[in-house]
């Protein structure tokens, strides 16, 4: 895979049947499978939230591309005064680093966005590559605990997080 053939745009309800193909696909859950999307409206949903998200704040979720074909979703998503970064990618993309060439692009959006906003990314213990996915970005573990599923809920940021807006991210899950 030539990184000279990835790309980021935002991501737009035209991109929802390619999306759809992406998050449907247990594959690309494998490290959480309650996640798989199992109706179309779901992604209908993300691309409808991106589309507010770019429009209100200038930044959110990016179609992932390779040689033009959306492969995935990505990037610094806005919420309530933080940035949240993340990707979710096809498997048939991973291990070329371009989970992390979307999550430094995102550190930079984010950054140049809204730089008072803590960029921060969540993961589980399950999916360890996440976790060092958000390191190579340039964030530290701020962050590790158990929950009653057995996974450990990890927290990456680009700063020391205030506790509440920590127990915040924490109770999402």
């Amino acid at each position: 895979m030539n990184p000279s053939d990835w790309g980021l745009r935002p991501l737009v309800l035209d991109d929802v049947d390619a999306v759809h193909a992406v998050y449907a696909d247990p594959g690309t859950w494998r490290h959480l499978p309650s996640g798989v999307f199992t109706d179309r409206a779901q992604s209908l949903t993300l691309a409808e939230r991106a589309e507010r998200d770019w429009r209100d704040v200038g930044l959110g979720e990016w179609a992932v591309l390779v040689a033009g074909e959306v492969v995935g979703t990505g990037g610094a998503m806005p919420r309530d005064g933080w940035w949240n970064l993340g990707f979710r990618l096809s498997p048939r993309v991973w291990g070329h680093g371009l989970g992390t060439w979307v999550a430094s692009v995102g550190v930079g959006a984010a950054h140049r966005t809204r730089e008072d906003w803590p960029v921060v990314a969540r993961s589980l213990s399950s999916n360890p590559a996440s976790g060092r996915v958000s390191e190579l970005a340039g964030l530290e573990l701020v962050h590790r605990a158990p929950f009653p599923d057995g996974l450990d809920r990890i927290v990456h940021a680009d700063r020391p997080l205030e506790p509440d807006l920590l127990d915040a991210i924490v109770a999402l899950g």
